[in-house]
């Protein structure tokens, strides 16, 4: 008669995740004035809106970790969200063999089971890690297309009221907020 052997095995996984999502665009804006001072009124009307400048280029980092960066040259825009996690994993395999010389054995292979249950574990929590900051992403671009928006409209309405001086004397400005309509008359 042989005897049953019970064999345990524990392992554990600990991994820093780190994941990161983003999207670039561009900004729409008129080419009323030569680039540089779009550029210079477009940083005077991010910077009212929290962005802080830093050479050329104009940058926001919100709480929810998100960064807002736009290139005053060109307006391309880059949206970028990340994420952070330290994954603590464990897990116990255990099996039984009726020879003791295949002890070892069985718990090499239990121990390989458990390896590769762990790394589908830390690949799932990363998955979902990346899957939460592309919702954050994009929860927070819906926002900040409509405050972009604004800041454009705003950009422009500037750069069309300084090249309306250029071109003669400005005897009236009419501006609809609800419409965003803006009328210049200008004397040439």
């Amino acid at each position: 008669m042989s005897r049953a052997y019970r064999v345990s095995v524990s392992e554990s996984l600990s991994k820093e995740v780190h994941v990161e999502d983003g999207l670039c665009s561009r900004l729409e804006l008129l080419p009323i004035l030569p680039k540089e001072r779009l550029g210079e009124l477009l940083a005077q009307e991010l910077e009212k809106d929290g962005f802080l400048r830093k050479g050329n280029t104009v940058v926001r980092r919100e709480k929810n970790g998100i960064d807002v960066t736009v290139d005053l040259g060109t307006g391309e825009l880059k949206v970028t969200a990340k994420g952070h996690a330290e994954l603590a994993l464990k897990t116990k395999r255990e099996g039984i063999v009726a020879n003791p010389g295949a002890v070892e054995s069985a718990e090499e292979t239990l121990r390989g089971k458990a390896k590769e249950s762990l790394e589908r574990e830390a690949q799932a929590e990363e998955e979902a890690l990346r899957q939460k900051v592309t919702r954050q992403l994009e929860d927070r671009l819906k926002s900040l297309r409509s405050e972009l928006d604004g800041v454009t409209h705003r950009v422009t309405a500037a750069a069309l009221k300084e090249k309306a001086a250029e071109m003669g004397t400005v005897e009236e400005i009419s501006e609809d907020k609800k419409t965003g309509a803006l009328t210049i008359k200008v004397r040439v």
